[in-house]
């Protein structure tokens, strides 16, 4: 079935009201399938495959990073292993023909400082202070600060856009509880598990 499903796969390119010619492609998945993504989990899954990772405590096998679909986190306890890792990662990529983009990549910092500079598929991998995962705001500083005002941040623009529908006398309030509960809540709490109690909060 899927070798049916990528038999000649075909694409064009609309821009406006003109479509291009279409044109046979020879990689990737097909764009709005919905067998795509899970295609792609199998093709990426092996990535870290002999990244070394760091050790967690009460864990007896190491962590190399985090992954979500495209979204790619190196773990590593010195500048030596990561540079190995992203050495293992640049493998990786010119064995699929994969090109990554550097610009969009970063290295944070949580203690100690770079020996060296990092390098990607050739191309330098800048430092950073902070980090956004999966809508997470991580800095090296470990605070959570950032993620607090962007989640209340949020959660104000979906007070307001969402204020004349709760106001209505017509809407039950068990439905405008279910709302909140449901879609308000889950920005305003995001990554919660993480913020801990002080007397600020």
């Amino acid at each position: 079935m899927i070798k049916g499903m990528y038999y000649a796969p075909k694409i064009a390119v609309r821009v406006g009201n003109e479509v291009s010619n279409p044109t046979e492609y020879l990689c990737g998945v097909r764009q709005g399938c919905p067998a795509s993504l899970i295609l792609f989990y199998f093709f990426i899954n092996d990535i870290f495959k002999g990244v070394r990772g760091v050790r967690v405590p009460e864990l007896t096998s190491r962590i190399p990073g985090l992954l979500f679909a495209d979204d790619v986190v190196l773990l590593a306890e010195s500048s030596a292993d990561l540079q190995a890792a992203l050495n293992t990662i640049t493998e990786w990529s010119d064995t699929w023909e994969m090109a990554v983009n550097a610009s969009k990549c970063g290295i944070m910092t949580i203690s100690g400082e770079l020996t060296t500079d990092m390098t990607l598929q050739g191309q330098k991998v800048e430092s950073t202070d902070q980090y956004t995962y999966l809508g997470y705001i991580m800095n090296s500083k470990w605070g959570v600060s950032g993620t607090i005002k962007n989640n209340k941040n949020k959660a104000r623009k979906a007070v307001y856009a969402v204020y004349s529908f709760l106001r209505q006398s017509d809407v039950l309030t068990v439905i405008k509880i279910q709302f909140i509960n449901s879609v308000m809540m889950p920005s305003e709490c995001y990554g919660g598990e993480k913020f801990g109690i002080s007397e600020s909060r």
